[in-house]
């Protein structure tokens, strides 16, 4: 028996992604940035962030688009990729992701792992910005552990987060995260 070692497929390993800001430099984001209707681009990594398919999954409207998780999995299997990121632009120019882009993340980045995948990050792209889902969930994650370790100041004895939102600051096209917490001194 004669063994043929499997090959790698068709890839662009040449091409190397390891921030949001590469990302927003793809030709292929560039492409969409400034669409009219919304488009959904999946970018297959293999372990090192080089780049091994990026393909356009779905043209939607101009208020959304199909975020299908059979196609996902199919583009990240075929293209034998270990990690995946999602692009999709919001042809409004609002950086805000909509309750729709927060849900399908949460979906996907459960679903990935079965197959051994990784969802790196779900990017929302403008005609001159771009928002890394993965970053503002960081972000937000650290300011609710900050408040949490407030408590440890001798005068505060209690901190609780009373409410949290994420906005767009439309003066500064910037996407801004906002927590409200309940101060207790002493």
């Amino acid at each position: 028996m004669e063994y043929i070692a499997e090959k790698k497929p068709n890839s662009e390993l040449k091409r190397k992604v390891c921030s949001p800001s590469e990302v927003f430099k793809l030709k292929e984001v560039q492409e969409i940035k400034d669409a009219m209707l919304e488009h959904l681009i999946f970018i297959g990594l293999d372990r090192g962030n080089n780049v091994r398919k990026v393909n356009l999954l779905s043209i939607g409207t101009s208020c959304n688009t199909l975020i299908d998780s059979k196609s996902i999995i199919r583009n990240a299997i075929t293209s034998g990729s270990d990690k995946v990121i999602l692009v999709h632009n919001h042809p409004s120019n609002s950086l805000q992701p909509s309750k729709q882009d927060e849900y399908a993340t949460s979906i996907i980045t459960k679903i990935l792992p079965i197959f051994n995948i990784e969802l790196t990050d779900h990017v929302i792209v403008t005609e001159d910005s771009y928002l890394s889902m993965e970053h503002l969930k960081m972000i937000n994650e650290e300011v609710k552990k900050a408040m949490k370790e407030i408590v440890e100041l001798e005068d505060i004895s209690k901190c609780d987060l009373n409410t949290d939102y994420n906005y767009t600051d439309v003066a500064r096209k910037k996407y801004r995260y906002q927590a409200v917490f309940d101060i207790t001194h002493y």
